[in-house]
């Protein structure tokens, strides 16, 4: 009975503690889980910078077609059957938001549509576009690849052109030389948590599409184009219990926009803006975290790839595993930190990691070199060797020429006398 009742007392107190429950997936709720539709890789997309960051868990699934040119139908329907949630519960307690970049149309069946559109109404998931050659209206030469019409179109910002319309592009109908982005409300937190300037190279994209803005949606950045009435860029809408957003210009391939400092930054935060989660203040504190945590990903994996080289030779790596554990660590205490928006302390922590990856870096030179050696001696041995036996040959044949009798006269000598 004292079991019994301790028992007893121990449910109740737990039924009457704060439940903290766990995000989509099973994750921990300060993230956020997304399913990334289209062109995840290859080539430089932000799919690299969601793998780095402790805000984003994402499923990558490869349905970009564009005509044949990248990836074959065949395996886009291959990769939908494999990787796409199987019914719509499954998809609930995945997914936070979703992200079409790129992502041919056919590839989805119709009741998966109606999946992203109803949950982003009623369950407040967050929905994302970008522009590319399988979004909004593609093209004319590319009718099945166009989003009019669509059930996601129900939800998006904007209204997207039919296929037929010859000004879906920006580059060449429109302006040979791209257009200029023009942001319209610095007020907006996604904006605000951003370094925008006002003429930098990255707010002028070569590739674009033109669409209309739908009443009330908020427009956050227009084209430069007065021939088209200053057509959204960047523009968001609150539709039911989630948030859309649509993004009038590629961010793939190396473009400027691709190579601006913070480009990494703008997908992290987008993300973060479209699950209506808290954005940074401080756009340039948090930018110096995300640098350092990419520059020790990029120098662990070449430490790594090190290893690998040591230990083919024989060599152990041991010491080096132990520190990169404990590198791991200090990584893992610095997103904690930065998932609690601690940004400060994210910084300083990152540092830390930083120098700690330093010096894994001296000693793995260090286990290099022992591990290397023998080689090098025994490489010094062969080389050595080699050449005392050719001296030893060249200096008996050509020095010691008194080992040797003399020949008075050949053979050959005889016959020409004759």
């Amino acid at each position: 009975m004292r079991v019994l009742r301790a028992f007893t007392v121990i449910l109740i107190c737990a039924c009457l503690l704060p439940h903290q429950g766990l995000g989509a997936k099973g994750l921990d709720p300060r993230k956020v889980s997304v399913l990334y539709l289209g062109d995840p890789y290859p080539g430089v997309t932000p799919y690299l910078a969601f793998e780095l960051d402790a805000f984003i868990d994402a499923d990558p699934i490869l349905c970009y077609h564009h005509g044949g040119a990248q990836t074959q139908l065949v395996d886009i329907y291959k990769y939908m059957r494999i990787y796409m949630p199987r019914n719509e519960r499954e998809y609930l307690e995945s997914y936070d938001a979703v992200l079409f970049s790129d992502a041919y149309r056919r590839a989805f069946q119709d009741k998966q549509l109606i999946w992203v559109r109803d949950s982003v109404i009623e369950s407040g998931v967050g929905v994302a576009m970008v522009a590319g050659l399988d979004s909004y209206g593609a093209s004319t030469s590319r009718p099945a690849a166009s989003w009019e019409r669509s059930v996601i179109e129900d939800v998006l910002p904007v209204t997207v052109p039919p296929p037929e319309y010859h000004h879906n592009w920006i580059q060449p109908y429109v302006n040979p030389a791209g257009a200029r982005i023009r942001v319209d409300d610095y007020s907006d937190e996604f904006i605000a948590s951003l370094p925008f300037e006002t003429d930098p190279k990255f707010m002028w994209a070569f590739n674009g599409q033109i669409v209309e803005e739908k009443q009330g949606s908020s427009v956050l950045a227009r084209w430069m184009l007065p021939g088209f009435n200053n057509p959204p860029c960047y523009s968001t809408w609150i539709q039911g219990e989630g948030r859309t957003f649509a993004m009038l210009h590629d961010w793939t391939g190396t473009t400027d926009f691709t190579r601006w400092e913070y480009y990494h930054d703008f997908a992290i935060n987008l993300m973060l803006y479209i699950t209506q989660r808290p954005l940074p203040t401080d756009p340039v504190l948090v930018h110096e975290y995300r640098a350092n945590v990419h520059q020790v990903s990029i120098g662990k994996s070449m430490i790594l790839s090190l290893i690998y080289f040591v230990e083919s030779f024989g060599g152990t790596a041991r010491q080096i595993d132990r520190e990169i554990q404990v590198l791991d660590q200090m990584n893992i205490d610095a997103g904690e930190h930065y998932l609690d928006n601690d940004f400060a302390a994210a910084v300083a922590a990152s540092e830390a990691t930083l120098e700690k990856f330093k010096e894994i870096e001296e000693l793995s030179i260090k286990v290099k070199n022992e591990a290397l050696l023998w080689v090098y001696i025994v490489e010094w041995l062969s080389v050595t060797g080699v050449s005392l036996i050719s001296g030893f040959l060249v200096w008996t044949l050509m020095v010691r020429r008194r080992l040797y009798q003399e020949v008075r006269s050949t053979r050959l000598s005889k016959t020409v006398e004759r």
